[in-house]
């Protein structure tokens, strides 16, 4: 949706490199950007004369290069509060380290987030964390933030940064990241689901075994028909082989790829030059913190690393694409949005410095780089400099960064969620390092307490909507029985559910909202054993 602050419609520009990531790939060596309220107005060299209406209008040097901003299509944001696991061992699918076949999981993922997810002062807390996360890490578009209610309504958080399954736009396409259970299940159901007018994005073979790649063959329907076509946007991948990424360039599907949680849950990822060979179009995600990077910029670089080991041929442009301009085509949002173009939204990334590859120099930034976040011409992150510049009223909040330049974030917006409306950033950081740091008596707490007690307005009370740790009526993934001679089989792919409580709950870090400041997410990513040989260790020292 629209976002917009306190302030009226104005104007502004910016000058310094300009990335264009439109179909000629133009890079304008010292140009300026032209912003009227949310919508790109021109792209011009710096030397060429205003445009209309922007005669009285000084462009903002911002000493750096302009990209479109970040897309990024998977990730469990409401996670993103939790710090990087160790992984002790390698797995062959996801059933085998998530859920009830995992007590661990529990202490790790389910017990915290049970507690955070349900609590009316915490659940707001993490909403607000981890929307400042993505806009730390350079992303302006990610997936959404699913409620649920006491009523039995369920609806997605409405926030700063861009959500690919609630636009209220018709130029953004809605996408959505769950199907009901029936349709999961049911090939001609979800062969129906596939044919409305939404794009998909679903788990798809998550893991390297057969039982992986049989929730991907599952697809297959009588008469060699597959349930597939250009709605599927499979996420993960990593059990197909080169004739099954045939199979869904075919049909039309696309893929999102998420290297850095591949590498740490199963040891390899998605065959990604069999995927570009077959034609696949390929976005990225950085699932979620305790398997993942922070954000897309931390991804770009696990995802070159990644190339690299496998020998795969993909440039920085193509990295850099597949965060920007290739993810906006596979929600069909490339006429708004991806690329800095005259009529687009303006959603836009600043790095500093203006030398080298523009693209390499993208891949290779660091969160302390980044000099700005724009969303729908809004500034929502930045050096204070740069933010006060184009919204000198506003009311921004400091970021503690490590960096020697004072960066904050805007987070003030007329149509702000009413379960954080008013939070501040700092509050929520101190409600969740307190209460991650006090698990234990939390969890007896919760224990004690009726169901769905989270924020209360007008009778209804809203809590998170945490699918990957109990059925909850809606499918992240398709479940659809492998067709076999002999007939259907059982459904395929994970079973999601409650872990076991094997042990209680233990005190839990907040992660930090940025990695060149996260010593402890460093140290932990160095070491982490199933990456390939000095995987880990390089990508840390990459981030700082």
């Amino acid at each position: 949706m629209p976002r917009r602050t306190d302030e009226p419609t104005k104007r502004f520009a910016l000058r310094g490199r300009l990335v264009t990531l439109n179909t000629r790939n133009n890079v304008i060596d010292d140009g300026v950007l032209y912003v009227n309220d949310s919508r790109i107005a021109a792209v011009l060299p710096a030397d060429a004369p205003a445009p209309a209406g922007f005669e009285d209008v000084a462009p903002i040097a911002t000493g750096g290069t302009v990209y479109p901003g970040l897309i990024e299509l998977h990730n469990h944001l409401p996670y993103d509060v939790l710090p990087l696991w160790a992984v002790p061992e390698k797995y062959g699918n996801r059933s085998q380290w998530g859920g009830s076949s995992n007590p661990a999981y529990h202490t790790l993922v389910t017990g915290p987030m049970r507690v955070l997810g349900e609590d009316p002062e915490l659940m707001p807390a993490v909403v607000r964390y981890v929307e400042a996360k993505a806009l730390v890490n350079g992303t302006t578009t990610t997936q959404g933030i699913a409620l649920f209610s006491n009523a039995g309504a369920r609806r997605m958080y409405r926030g700063v940064v861009r959500n690919v399954e609630a636009t209220d736009d018709p130029d953004l396409p809605e996408a959505a990241s769950r199907i009901a259970d029936v349709e999961a299940a049911n090939a001609e159901k979800f062969l129906a689901r596939l044919q409305q007018p939404h794009r998909l994005l679903l788990h798809l073979a998550e893991g390297t075994d057969q039982a992986a790649r049989d929730h991907f063959l599952a697809l297959k329907l009588k008469d060699d028909q597959w349930a597939i076509n250009q709605n599927l946007v499979g996420i993960h991948c990593t059990g197909l082989k080169a004739e099954d990424f045939k199979v869904l360039a075919g049909h039309g599907g696309s893929m999102v790829w998420s290297p850095l949680s591949n590498l740490l849950l199963y040891g390899q990822t998605a065959d990604i030059a069999a995927a570009r060979k077959a034609g696949v179009l390929i976005g990225l995600g950085s699932d979620w913190s305790v398997s993942g990077s922070k954000g897309l910029l931390g991804e770009l670089k696990a995802a070159r690393l990644a190339a690299k080991v496998g020998e795969v041929e993909l440039s920085d442009r193509d990295l850099v694409a597949m965060a920007t301009r290739d993810a906006a085509r596979i929600l069909r949002w490339e006429d708004a949005l991806g690329s800095l173009k005259p009529g687009l939204r303006a959603d836009l990334l600043v790095t500093t410095g203006t030398a080298g590859d523009p693209y390499t120099a993208l891949v290779k930034a660091t969160d302390t780089d980044i000099r700005l976040v724009v969303i729908d011409g809004t500034a929502r992150f930045g050096t204070r400099d740069l933010v006060g510049a184009i919204h000198p009223h506003a009311a921004v909040e400091d970021v503690p960064s490590g960096g020697a330049v004072e960066r904050v974030v805007h987070l003030q917006d007329a149509n702000a969620d009413p379960i954080v409306a008013g939070l501040s950033l700092a509050e929520a950081t101190h409600r969740l390092a307190t209460a991650l740091a006090d698990l234990p008596a939390l969890a007896a707490r919760a224990g004690a307490s009726p169901p769905l007690t989270g924020f209360a307005a007008d009778g209804v009370r809203w809590q998170l909507a945490l699918d990957e740790l109990a059925p909850t009526g809606a499918e992240l993934r398709p479940r659809l029985p492998l067709l076999t001679a002999a007939g259907r089989t059982r459904p395929t792919g994970p079973e999601v559910g409650l872990a076991a409580a094997a042990a209680p709950l233990a005190p839990v870090a907040l992660d930090g909202l940025m990695a060149s400041a996260d010593a402890a997410f460093l140290s932990v990513l160095a070491h982490e054993g199933n990456l390939p040989a000095d995987y880990g260790r390089h990508l840390s020292q990459l981030l700082t």
